[in-house]
This record gives C-alpha cells, structure tokens and sequence, in this order.
C-alpha cells in the first residue's frame, strides 16, 4: 500500500519523470551493459564427483552417480560418454538441488 501511494505522487510529478527517463538512456543502459558482460563473462568450472552407489532395488548390483558443484553459469550440460560416444539409454538425471549459492 505505501508503495502504491509513492509511485502515484513520483508519477505525477512529470519534469522529474522525464530526467530520470533520460537517465535511463545515458547513465542506467551503459553501466548495466558493462556489469552485465562483467559478471557474464566469468566462468567456474564445476567440481566434479564421480561414485558407485548401491541401489536399494533394481537389477543392477550399483550405478555410477556423477555430481557437479560450484560452477558458474548456472546452466551446464552433463553426458555420460561410452567410448567418445554419448549414452542416450539407461541414463536418469535429477533436478537441480539448491544450496544456497
């Protein structure tokens, strides 16, 4: 609600409006270009783990489990490769798990 109230009295006043639209243009845009591409830019290589877990059922004695961590950008792609070639059937992945970071 008060938030609702200062943006009805910071949109009518119209001369300041129109500053900070032109801010926008010549100092907002050009210095959010440059963090952008300064953050962006970076990269982490993930840390990787790689074990042998037991399943509880199933017909296989164990599965291989790759993990990946602490890696920036957010998004990365993980294949298992079988001799340079991408193993397409009795893979399973998992979603994401948050960790705060």
């Amino acid at each position: 609600e008060v938030g609702v109230k200062q943006a009805e009295r910071l949109n009518k006043n119209q001369v300041d409006l129109q500053q900070q639209k032109a801010q926008v243009d010549t100092f907002c845009r050009k210095n959010a270009q440059n963090h952008d591409s300064a953050i962006r830019d970076k990269a982490v290589q993930p840390k990787v783990k790689l074990s042998s877990v037991k399943q509880a059922e199933g017909n296989h004695p164990a599965v291989l489990m790759c993990s990946a961590y602490e890696f920036y950008p957010e998004k990365i792609k993980v294949s298992w490769l079988r001799d340079g070639e991408v193993v397409t059937t009795d893979v399973t992945s998992t979603m994401e798990m948050a960790d705060g970071d």
